[in-house]
């Protein structure tokens, strides 16, 4: 009996010490440079016939979902925008690459955000100065914030900027790495074939 109380003290002090290394994790400001990823690069699946009929983070799964509140505190799942492409972008104000790809951001949607939602997805900061600062750039697409980093673990980003290609049937079609351009993001979407090319339409 009492070797049982023993260990099951040290399961919940064991728990308590994850629980407070992960909070610790997610809420510390001091070194967050070294989750800006500075270089692209990108990973595909252009065949459907790959794809599997399950839910991961990962190339050819479905795209787990996930509800935040965005902007103007409505709640937002990923599942609710199926019925067309999604790119969803993971950012901070912070983080320079990220800073670097939004104005390619934005004019993808100005673009294409009749064919294509474009969904941001702030990691780890305060709605207010989120929102500060996308109005300072002109943003006008939509962007979640994730104050807690449930997306980013769901997500099991290892720093950002990073988006995913996701098709209009909720799979992950595509992961990109680091910064991206709006030249990438078109030739992105037009290589899985969810996006026909302009001079074709």
């Amino acid at each position: 009996m009492l070797a049982r109380l023993v260990v099951a003290g040290l399961i919940a002090i064991g728990a308590i010490a994850l629980g407070i290394i992960s909070y610790a994790f997610f809420t510390s400001r001091s070194d967050l440079s070294r989750f800006a990823l500075t270089h692209g690069r990108g990973f595909f699946l252009e065949d459907p016939n790959e794809l599997k009929d399950e839910t991961a983070a990962s190339l050819g799964y479905r795209a787990p979902d996930f509800t935040l509140p965005d902007l103007s505190g409505q709640s937002v799942s990923v599942s609710s925008l199926r019925g067309k492409p999604l790119l969803l972008n993971f950012w901070a104000t912070w983080c320079p690459p990220c800073r670097q790809e939004i104005p390619d951001l934005q004019e993808f949607h100005q673009t294409y955000g009749d064919h294509i939602v474009l969904l941001g997805v702030n990691w780890g900061e305060d709605p207010k100065t989120v929102k500060r600062f996308l109005e300072r750039l002109g943003v006008s697409y939509r962007n979640l914030v994730d104050e807690r980093g449930t997306a980013f673990v769901l997500y099991r980003l290892t720093g950002i900027p990073e988006s995913f290609f996701i098709d209009p049937e909720g799979y992950i079609r595509g992961v990109w790495i680091g910064p991206i351009t709006g030249a990438q993001i078109v030739q992105g979407f037009e290589q899985l074939g969810l996006l026909i090319p302009k001079e074709s339409e």
